[in-house]
Formats: C-alpha cells, sequence, structure tokens
C-alpha cells in the first residue's frame, strides 16, 4: 500500500505539472513542471523525502527501460535521413550532450555549495 501512496503523490504532481504548464502563455514541458513542483514541494517539506523514496528508486533503477521504446524508433526511422539531416541530427546529439554536462556539472556544483552552506562548512 505504501508503494500505490508513493506513486499517487509523483503522479499527482506530474499532472498538476502538466496541468500548470498549459496555464502558461508559452511552451513548457509538464513533465519539467511536475518535477519544479516536486522540488518545491520537498523544498518547503510539504512532502517529505521519505514520502516517494521508494517509487523513485524504481524510477531511477530501472531508468534505461523507459528509452527503449524511443530509441528502437530512432533506429528505424535514421533510414529517413539524408546526408544533410544526418550531420545535423548528429551535430545536435553532440551539442546538446555536451550542454546536457556543463548543465550537470553546474547543478551538481551549486548544489554541493549549497548543502555545504546549510550545514555551516565554511571550506
Amino acid at each position: 500500500m505504501r508503494i500505490i501512496g508513493q506513486l499517487t503523490i509523483i503522479a499527482t504532481v506530474g499532472f498538476a505539472g502538466t496541468f500548470f504548464a498549459g496555464l502558461l502563455p508559452f511552451p513548457f514541458p509538464g513533465s519539467i513542471m511536475g518535477m519544479l513542483l516536486l522540488f518545491l514541494m520537498m523544498t518547503l517539506r510539504i512532502v517529505k523525502t521519505e514520502h516517494v523514496r521508494e517509487s523513485a528508486q524504481f524510477f531511477l533503477t530501472y531508468m534505461a527501460a523507459f528509452f527503449i521504446v524511443p530509441t528502437v524508433t530512432l533506429i528505424e526511422k535514421v533510414g529517413m535521413l539524408d546526408g544533410r539531416s544526418l550531420f545535423h541530427f548528429i551535430w545536435i546529439c553532440i551539442a546538446s550532450a555536451f550542454l546536457t554536462f556543463l548543465a550537470t556539472a553546474a547543478s551538481v556544483k551549486l548544489t554541493l555549495r549549497l548543502l555545504h552552506r546549510s550545514s555551516g562548512d565554511k571550506s
């Protein structure tokens, strides 16, 4: 029963994120809005880590399985790309991977800095 409650919290916040993203005057992914809402709720201690820990751990453990269908679809459709489009596609993949790396590194650095600050460590 505990898992169902955790999944209900995650799904409800995800649906709320999709709803609020639809209200914005510009396109914004509902899943990202849902993650931001969950982050805000956890920061304000409305939702505690224990409320979603097991379900979140499950999703993290099996995250690769969620990418199987899009990857297979991409492999099936790669033949539709001509030489120029394929070059652009590869360039976009490389650039987005690099930007993702930079954003991840910056967010980890910021998180560590905030954790050190909140613990009173001045090093």
